[in-house]
């Protein structure tokens, strides 16, 4: 990428640049899908490597439309001998510059795909053969711009995120378009076969649940018995359709029947039942007990009194 000094000149480095060589595209390539081999010049135009092109995967995915030219490249993420550096994405601000108009890269570091690398570069840590998990970056230029992307005069900066912290410039050359899944040339009648994946989703339909919970209106406990517990039953009925979770049903244990100042306590044994399937007409029981012992110490009188239930439904 241009980089004209590392570490400020702390780390001397033996680099053997390499002139890129590339056979012009054969025709107008048709639209389609195509690989390509990709590398990051010096941005002094002598048309050698960039220092950090050994961090670059260098078979790039070249999407042709009508009109554009979608350029998809990878770069090692973390770089290995610095994994602490760059979390964020090893190049960022990656910018291309066609015919004077700025084109910015996307950058996907959360699909990390695991790419060879070819070249080595003591520096990084990297080796070649390494196979490595990487950041993907795709621009999206216009169609026209393959020749020059060819003649490797495609200007483009980038934050480097690692070691430099800084933005630098350089070069993008693409040369050897080749049809993706196939080896024919660009334009050539060749014809080659390739797969696409269909993924699909169904969504679950889950019906919303439908429940009816039937408190008796009141409890006659009729005339109270000083010489034995008072005991009356009652039953709450429940209708629950598409239930899919749990319907609870619950009421205090105690409480008070008045009479003016006067009061009598009772019990409530139902406390707390749960449905859980659908049900019709279902019956969940309880007791309301007014103990002999306290209705001998009442005051003589019509005694009356509420008690209230929870209903509470919680899906699975």
């Amino acid at each position: 990428m241009g980089f004209r000094k590392i570490l400020s000149g702390a780390v001397a480095t033996a680099m053997i640049s390499t002139m890129l060589c590339g056979t012009a595209f054969a025709a107008e390539p048709a639209d389609g899908s195509y690989t390509g081999e990709i590398h990051f010049l010096n941005a002094n135009g002598t048309g050698s490597n960039s220092m950090c092109d050994p961090i670059f995967v260098h078979e790039a995915d070249v999407e042709l439309t009508a009109d554009s030219a979608e350029l998809t490249f990878y770069v090692a993420y973390p770089i290995p001998a610095f994994p602490d550096q760059g979390t964020d994405g090893t190049v960022k601000d990656v910018k291309f510059t066609v015919d004077g108009t700025e084109y910015t890269a996307e950058s996907d570091i959360t699909t990390k795909p695991e790419k060879e690398f070819d070249t080595t570069a003591a520096l990084f840590g990297v080796n070649a053969g390494d196979v490595l998990p990487t950041q993907v970056l795709t621009v999206e230029l216009p169609r026209d711009v393959l020749d020059d992307l060819e003649a490797g005069t495609v200007a483009a900066s980038a934050y480097v995120n690692v070691v430099m912290n800084s933005t630098q410039n350089f070069f993008v050359k693409v040369t050897d378009l080749q049809a993706a899944g196939g080896s024919q040339e660009p334009g050539g009648d060749t014809q080659n076969q390739q797969n696409m994946q269909i993924t699909a989703d169904v969504q679950e339909v889950v019906s919303e649940p439908e429940y009816t919970v039937t408190v008796p209106e009141s409890a006659s406990m009729g005339t109270l018995s000083t010489e034995k517990d008072n005991v009356t039953g009652y039953s709450v009925e429940v209708d629950a359709a598409n239930l899919n979770g749990e319907l609870t049903i619950s009421a205090p244990a105690t409480g008070s029947l008045t009479n003016g100042d006067n009061t009598l306590a009772f019990a409530n044994s139902f406390g707390s039942q749960s449905v859980t399937e659908d049900a019709t007409d279902q019956k969940l029981n309880g007791t309301l007990t007014v103990s002999g012992e306290d209705v001998a110490k009442a005051a003589a009188g019509n005694y009356t009194g509420t008690t209230t239930f929870t209903i509470s439904y919680a899906a699975n």
